[in-house]
């Protein structure tokens, strides 16, 4: 092999060396420059561990602060984007909201975790129109 060969080589290692280094560290950067979305009026912040209980029982704002903080993570899923259907491309934080006091509505979802309320209510409400009560 002559030295360009080598040389060429060796750049295209440390390229795709550095690549997978952006590639596993971008999440963590992504992570460390979220900032939470605090409920207003000194509420208490909701979670994605806690349930439905949790959920009927909590503030409005507690609602609407964590509905921003899942809807943006929502948005930012790479399944969002493979999901056509219009009410759900068309969701808001309050429509989020929505589908969340609906999922929660039936009883036999009380024991699911808000987290998973949040990613499954969406989908599994999708032919309600957002901002109509059931």
């Amino acid at each position: 092999m002559d030295r360009l060969s080598k040389f060429q080589i060796l750049a295209g290692l440390l390229v795709i060396l550095s690549s997978i280094v952006i590639f596993l560290t971008a999440p963590e950067a992504i992570a460390a420059e979220r900032r939470p979305v605090i409920p207003a009026n000194g509420q208490p912040i909701l979670s994605g561990n806690m349930h439905g209980s949790d959920w009927r029982s909590a503030a409005k704002e507690s609602k609407q602060a964590y509905c921003q903080e899942a809807f943006a993570a929502f948005r930012g899923s790479a399944a969002q984007s493979y999901i056509i259907s219009h009410n759900i491309q068309s969701l808001s934080p309050a429509g989020l909201c929505d589908r969340i006091d609906q999922y929660y509505s039936l009883e036999e979802y009380l024991d699911d975790r808000l987290g998973s309320a949040a990613a499954i209510a969406p989908i599994l409400f999708a032919d309600t129109p957002i901002g109509t009560k059931y």
